[in-house]
Order: structure tokens, then C-alpha cells, then sequence
């Protein structure tokens, strides 16, 4: 999917299994991923976890290319997607830490929500991050999600519950 915005998404396929593994196995990239990191899990592994992302209807994981430095900057899921409600909770992984504060993120959500809202006719989506994410938030924020409430002490991180904010986005 191209946009006018710097960023292109492409479906996840099985050639992105080296780049996820690392994305993922990098303590500094996913210090504030909700979910377990792949710490340890070995190429075929990642595979077969590709394996079954790809063959769900609910959800659908793309790579985010950034398109001003010419590579692949990290994922974006549209997860939990409900058809019938039109709805879907996305998250979004910035895996090269170089490429972290360049608006990346932000032009990474408005496709997103091109891609949901627009092409697909979803009318609302949800995200949820730690509290703790202060540049997830503005990211969010910035881009029109809402904060919606807040589950306390909801992920356990370094032996500590740790909030989690949930935030939503209703297309007009």
C-alpha cells in the first residue's frame, strides 16, 4: 500500500523472518512491547509464527518500509479484526532504533488508518500501550486516538505491573 505519506506498508511474508527475529530480540526495541518478545527463538520458529499470522482472517501484520531511508523500519498489526462491528486494534513496532523520533510512527498510524477506515470501511480502531510509552502516546495523540481509559497494573515489566492505557479512534 503506498501513501503520500513516508511510509509504505507491504504484507509480512516469510523473507521478513530474519529482520522480525532481530526486531524483536533487541531488549532496547521492545521495552515497551506489550507483547513477550521472541527472545531466544530461532529463525524456524519465527517462521511458524508467521506461518500463523498469515492464515487468520483476524488480523494482518505488515512491514513498515520508511521510504526516505529506503529500508524497512518495523511492523504494524491490525489485530482482533472485527467485520462485523468494523473494528480492530492495531499496534505498531518501530524496530530500527535509529529510525525512532523522525515522525515514522506517525506517518506509519495514518496509513493505518487510511488502510482500515478507508479501504477496508472499518469504523473504529483501538491501541493500548504502557503508560510508561510516552512516545507511543504522543504518537497516538498526535495521529487522533483517544485516550479511553486505563487498566492498572495491568503488564507485568522487570518484576513491575505497569499500567496500560487504552486508547480508541472512531472514523467520522
Amino acid at each position: 500500500m503506498t501513501t503520500p505519506e513516508r511510509v509504505y506498508l507491504r504484507p509480512v511474508d516469510f523473507g521478513d523472518a530474519t529482520a522480525i527475529q532481530k526486531w524483536y530480540a533487541a531488549p532496547q526495541v521492545v521495552e515497551y512491547a506489550i507483547i513477550q518478545p521472541f527472545l531466544g527463538y530461532s529463525l524456524s520458529e519465527v517462521q511458524d509464527l508467521i506461518k500463523k499470522w498469515l492464515g487468520r482472517d483476524d488480523r494482518k501484520l505488515y512491514v513498515l518500509r520508511a521510504l526516505e531511508r529506503d529500508c524497512d523500519a518495523g511492523l504494524v498489526f491490525l489485530e482482533h479484526i472485527d467485520w462485523k462491528n468494523r473494528a480492530a486494534k492495531i499496534a505498531l513496532l518501530i524496530g530500527e532504533p535509529n529510525l525512532r523520533g523522525l515522525g515514522i510512527g506517525q506517518a506509519a498510524l495514518r496509513s493505518v488508518i487510511h488502510l482500515g477506515c478507508h479501504d477496508w470501511g472499518l469504523h473504529r480502531l483501538g491501541a493500548n500501550c504502557l503508560a510508561t510509552n510516552h512516545a507511543m502516546i504522543r504518537c497516538l495523540e498526535r495521529v487522533g486516538f483517544v485516550q479511553e481509559g486505563l487498566m492498572r497494573q495491568a503488564v507485568l515489566r522487570h518484576g513491575q505491573y505497569q499500567d496500560l492505557r487504552i486508547y480508541g479512534y472512531l472514523h467520522p
